[in-house]
């Protein structure tokens, strides 16, 4: 698993939106990233503009919004942010091209007139996003791109890479929701497995992770 960190123009957004006239933003910690919803803890610095924390994301007409004030520090506000919304056939465009088949990450941040995203990927991916930036015609520039690496107390640390990969895309997909929202066989469609090498791979995995976590208890 790689750790990609990218940084472009806010005006390659496409949009004039309320960001513009924010000092900064900070998505601090991704809760939950879906085509029907979005759950974050985000920092703003709001500046000397009159913006509401509502206009900065914009939600649809039929997305649901919600947010709560977590903390005020000289001037700067952290919020626990809430959209959702109907499932959609599509992505929008831009998170489409961002994800890549990765999974976006910390830090997140908007300042300056600047974005900076972070990801996780694999080689693979990590290909297909700069690929897909360079099609939407995103001057990027590439920050940082080294092994993703886990605190030495970490669980993940004792899996296999595939085994990281397995475990997280089955997460991020639902496999492990009620009622699931991707079977075996579809997740390994997914990963260019076959479906015999993906469940050996999860089993391995959640056998590790459990008995990491009955030997700590």
């Amino acid at each position: 698993m790689r750790r990609l960190i990218v940084e472009f123009s806010l005006n390659d957004l496409g949009t004039r939106s309320a960001i513009f006239k924010l000092k900064s933003l900070e998505i601090v910690h991704i809760l939950r990233l879906e085509p029907s919803e979005f759950c974050a803890l985000v920092k703003v610095d709001f500046g000397d503009s009159p913006v509401k924390i509502r206009n900065i994301f914009s939600p649809s007409r039929d997305a649901k919004f919600e947010y709560e004030l977590l903390e005020r520090e000289k001037g700067t506000y952290t919020y626990f942010v809430k959209i959702t919304a109907k499932p959609q056939r599509r992505r929008p465009r831009l998170l489409s091209e961002l994800t890549g088949g990765g999974y976006l990450s910390t830090p997140f941040e908007v300042r300056d007139g600047k974005v900076k995203v972070t990801f996780l990927a694999t080689q693979k991916q990590v290909k297909k996003i700069l690929e897909s930036l360079e099609q939407a015609r995103m001057k990027y520039k590439i920050i940082s791109l080294l092994d993703a690496k886990f605190s030495p107390d970490s669980p993940l640390q004792r899996l296999t890479e595939k085994q990281r990969e397995v475990l997280t895309e089955a997460y991020k997909l639902g496999y492990y929701d009620r009622p699931r929202k991707i079977d075996s066989e579809q997740l390994a469609q997914r990963l260019s497995l076959a479906k015999s090498t993906l469940v050996a791979h999860r089993r391995k995995a959640e056998r590790r992770l459990i008995a990491e976590v009955l030997s700590e208890s």
